[in-house]
């Protein structure tokens, strides 16, 4: 038995109690087995599997029937998807019923010698137990200043805090009007870099076409090299051209683009593979729409 600890993301980030979610994990295996089970693209595998005691790979397995309503958790769906060459996509679509973190057991996927190991999860609570965010009551303090002369103090102060203001913006207005010219410039080379990525991807008509296209938008719009960044490090570049800092909402479209680059290389190099009737329109029509949530400015996506 070969125990595997794939790479792992939670979509959505945030997860709470009833939610429906999903386990994407990215896992490299050259296991003909593996290639016959995704050689249609994604499979869906069966919700009773192999569960391996992890820290005892010698000990016996026992049978589970994932369809049965688990206590913290429940899953409705696993599938497997080809992700790359001799890389794979193992899913788990969950909804929780626990906040803290979530324990998946080990799976072996069913006629191989191979078992994967999950990390944790993390299920979000609406409601905050963090001691910090409690109130208490203080007494009431004595007045330290004499009637009127705290208002005297506060002027002298605000006048001070202007003067300051002032000097500091004479200061630093150069250095402020050329961010402001290089802002403009680069929102200028981003709407530019959307506009024809949309004219593009509506003329495109074969899978090569479409990742060619979304790669030079991606390395425009956040200056990372994804035209040389293979699907299954497409998350981890994401990761660090971002710095985690984006909206769950941009992180979840741009999953949504990981999944068409998965599906794409999969008609790319599997031998006469060919989108389904209407497939491409759809998978057209989808990366629009991340690449419009992508570009949403943060009002927006507030307001929505």
């Amino acid at each position: 038995m070969q125990i595997i600890s794939p790479q792992q993301i939670l979509v959505p980030k945030k997860v709470y109690i009833g939610d429906t979610a999903e386990l994407r994990c990215t896992f490299n295996n050259p296991s003909p087995v593996l290639k016959q089970l995704t050689s249609n693209g994604i499979t869906e595998l069966p919700l009773v599997s192999q569960i391996i005691n992890a820290a005892d790979s010698t000990s016996e397995k026992s049978t589970s029937n994932f369809a049965t309503p688990h206590t913290d958790y429940e899953i409705s769906r696993i599938t497997l998807s080809p992700a790359g060459v001799d890389f794979y996509q193992f899913t788990i679509t969950f909804v929780p019923w626990k906040t803290g973190e979530l324990h998946l057991p080990p799976m072996e996927i069913e006629g191989t010698e191979l078992i994967l190991e999950f990390q944790p999860v993390q299920i979000v609570s609406l409601i905050s137990t963090d001691s910090a965010n409690a109130t208490t009551l203080h007494d009431s303090a004595a007045p330290l200043l004499l009637p009127g002369t705290a208002y005297k103090l506060y002027g002298t102060l605000a006048a001070f805090v202007i003067a300051i203001i002032i000097i500091i913006r004479i200061i630093v207005k150069r250095k402020t009007l050329l961010f402001y010219i290089n802002q403009k410039k680069l929102l200028k080379k981003y709407k530019k870099n959307k506009k024809q990525t949309l004219k593009h991807l509506r003329q495109a008509d074969d899978a090569e076409k479409i990742q060619n296209i979304m790669r030079r938008y991606l390395e425009v719009r956040f200056d990372y090299p994804f035209t040389h960044t293979v699907t299954s490090e497409m998350m981890k570049g994401w990761q660090t051209a971002t710095g985690g800092l984006l909206s769950d909402n941009k992180e979840e479209a741009f999953g949504e683009i990981v999944a068409g680059f998965i599906r794409t290389d999969f008609i790319r190099y599997s031998k006469n593979a060919s989108f389904e009737s209407g497939e491409l329109k759809q998978l057209i029509d989808k990366l629009i729409s991340c690449i419009e949530i992508i570009e949403a400015p943060v009002k927006e996506e507030n307001n929505d």
